[in-house]
């Protein structure tokens, strides 16, 4: 299974625009029970950007902002959670 992180938004003509970010099967779980935290405590998340230099210095970026989840179907959440911990006990 494939797990994404899909950015959205729309310009001012009106036209949609998103971006896609794969999620490692390594961190399927962490996230999924990340989300399932900020959504059961009803608190916001914050986003911010790291910016990491050949270096390897990090330095936050200017840009920030806050958000909550909305759940359109805590039914498909909960399978979802138990389809990544299936495939996780198989291996």
């Amino acid at each position: 299974m494939k797990l994404r992180l899909v950015l959205k938004t729309v310009t001012e003509n009106g036209k949609e625009v998103s971006i896609k970010f794969n999620i490692a099967p390594s961190k399927h779980i962490g996230f999924i029970n990340f989300i399932n935290l900020a959504m059961n405590q009803d608190k916001p998340i914050s986003i911010s950007f790291e910016k990491i230099s050949k270096t390897r210095e990090k330095e936050e970026s200017k840009i920030e902002g806050q958000f909550k989840f909305e759940a359109k179907n805590k039914e498909e959440l909960k399978k979802l959670k138990e389809q990544i911990e299936e495939k996780k006990q198989k291996k």
